[in-house]
């Protein structure tokens, strides 16, 4: 497993439609069978979420100082911050911010990731995706932090 003291790291906020999140789009969500593959390096330099979450930590070049964190809070402001900017579409939100803030505080607190994904406009039909990874990663043990903390 990756050594050093568990921090997170933010990704995104990423909008976009829906249908990105079906089949026909698997392909962007992940790397390629090697390092090398072009698959993986478009879905390196890419923004669409990836299927498994721990596959954000391959993304250096997106992963900044600013948006790394040793102490939950910090990465609970950055969340309540982006949902305030990025809000869901009143219709379907059914958890008010304090209950997901508490719900995700415990959740990173015990290891997990905090992937928060909703809708923003159905007429619209886009989502919001963004995301506080636990580095290092369970269940990503052999990829190494691609920013430690200072």
């Amino acid at each position: 497993m990756t050594t050093g003291a568990l921090h997170w790291h933010g990704y995104g906020p990423w909008t976009g439609p829906h249908q990105t999140f079906g089949r026909d789009h698997d392909h962007e969500r992940r790397p390629g069978p090697t390092p090398a593959d072009a698959q993986t390096s478009a879905f390196i330099t890419g923004s669409t979420p990836p299927l498994e979450n721990g596959h954000y930590l391959l993304r250096r070049g997106q992963t900044k100082p600013e948006l790394t964190w040793t102490d939950v809070q910090g990465a609970l402001d950055w969340l309540a911050g982006t949902y305030d900017r990025q809000p869901p579409d009143e219709r379907l939100s059914y958890v008010d911010l304090a209950a997901r803030l508490a719900h995700t505080r415990a959740g990173l607190e015990g290891g997990a990731d905090a992937v928060w994904h909703y809708t923003q406009s159905v007429g619209a039909n886009r989502v919001a995706v963004f995301a506080v990874i636990c580095c290092p990663h369970r269940h990503h043990a052999r990829t190494p932090c691609p920013l430690p903390p200072n």
